[in-house]
């Protein structure tokens, strides 16, 4: 068997128009991080402290009270203007500890502040109540005589007890803070995975395979003929196609994590990322009733929305294993595109109209599902995972468990077509 698979994807590596495509493609991918670096240059690092607002603040209730908590309140804004100006610095140190403190002291805010119970709308309130032991800050729950009226908005306090966590984990793992397009070694495969491969791998697949049936006619012809083989032929012919989509894929990114490797090394495989829980481990959806637009506030390569109940599923995950759980994905949709553009050959004489199909198809597909579509019933469109990496990181409406049952589905069914296939239908 892997005599013939290897057979396959050396002849595949070595037709002229294969050689084109994957040119191509990595010029592609390495326009892409070019511009990604020059755009991490632009882009901060470092988030505007959410605040903590006053309004609900009244000294009636106890006037000496009160003036306790405003020199609190002026602390906590001395703390601010030394933070913001240390990340303008690049003190990161300094920066991270700042963020902790200030985003303990926020979320601990809003808790008091809202008219919610405890639990379970607080979550990590055990986290935060260590944090704000650790780092020696006020409690700020012993104002609450002071408020006058109390809030059911909680979202604010989501976003800060995350950035807390967030900034935390860099401080103790003494990681630099990153931006949202940053490039090195421990990212160009998340960042290729996000920015390119949703659109090209299909693309790729379509344009690498197409010709195959027309190449594999006489060889077929002979092969099906041969007792016990025949059963084992579409296996064979999937491995091969998959393996060398894959090689054409991934082989370029292990270069490009090789040759980064001496300029930033690979400190960032265990940088935090934001991903939704949720929708990792169920069918889980974003909450999204009652939202005009979705706010996102940049957490290193994660965006976080900050007015959605979305917000409270995010956990941290290094990168290394957010890396491996996206590459899972993009393996389980090569093998779906490459089983659908095995079926369509194959059911079509013509190779072109097979590609045509293939095209029209996914494409339907994805503008009947953006990736920020929120209609349930496109659980079931196949491209509304062809980024896993906004499926994992809950910058997508649907969760990256759902894709992956989906099409895995999609791809036993289309498995079991194409045997039909080489049965049923002659060469």
């Amino acid at each position: 068997m892997w005599t013939y698979v290897l057979f396959n994807i050396k002849s595949n590596l070595k037709r002229k128009e294969n050689l084109i495509l994957i040119v191509l493609f990595i010029i592609c991918e390495i326009a892409l991080m070019f511009i990604l670096n020059t755009k991490s240059f632009t882009e901060s690092p470092y988030q505007t402290s959410l605040g903590i607002s006053i309004a609900s603040v009244s000294q009636k209730n106890d006037p000496k009270l009160y003036q306790e908590f405003m020199d609190e309140v002026n602390l906590i804004r001395q703390t601010i203007d030394k933070g913001e100006q240390d990340g303008k610095d690049k003190n990161w140190k300094s920066y991270c500890e700042y963020k902790v403190k200030v985003s303990v002291l926020e979320a601990q805010w809003y808790m008091v502040t809202s008219n919610m119970p405890n639990d379970p709308y607080f979550e990590h309130a055990d986290v935060l109540e260590e944090l704000r032991k650790e780092y020696g800050l006020p409690d700020l729950s012993q104002y609450d005589k002071l408020i006058v009226q109390k809030s059911n908005d909680i979202n604010l306090y989501f976003c800060s007890m995350q950035q807390a966590r967030y900034f935390d984990y860099l401080l103790k793992h003494d990681l630099t803070p990153i931006t949202y397009s940053y490039v090195d070694a421990s990212s160009v495969s998340l960042q290729i995975a996000r920015y390119i491969l949703p659109v090209v791998l299909p693309l790729l697949v379509g344009l690498l395979l197409f010709q195959q049936r027309e190449r594999r006619a006489k060889t077929e012809k002979t092969i099906l003929t041969i007792s016990g083989v025949k059963k084992k032929y579409v296996r064979w012919n999937l491995i091969s196609d998959v393996l060398f989509v894959l090689l054409v894929v991934f082989l370029p990114i292990l270069v490009y994590m090789i040759v980064l490797v001496p300029f930033k090394g690979v400190s960032n495989l265990i940088y935090p990322v934001l991903y939704y829980k949720p929708g990792f481990t169920g069918f889980h959806y974003w909450d999204t009733q009652g939202l005009d637009h979705i706010e996102l506030v940049a957490s290193g390569l994660t965006n976080m929305s900050v007015n959605q109940f979305t917000t409270p599923g995010m956990e941290l995950m290094p990168l290394w294993q957010c890396t491996l759980f996206v590459v899972f994905g993009l393996v389980l949709s090569t093998i779906f595109y490459v089983l659908l553009i095995t079926v369509l050959s194959k059911l079509m004489k013509n190779k072109y109209l097979s590609l045509l199909v293939f095209l029209v198809v996914l494409g339907l597909c994805s503008f009947a599902s953006p990736l920020g579509n929120m209609q349930k019933i496109n659980t079931f469109n196949p491209m509304s995972y062809r980024d896993f990496g906004m499926n994992l990181l809950g910058t997508s409406y649907f969760g990256y468990f759902a894709g992956i049952v989906i099409i895995g589905l999609y791809s036993v069914i289309l498995y079991l077509v194409s045997k039909w296939c080489a049965k049923k239908v002659r060469v």
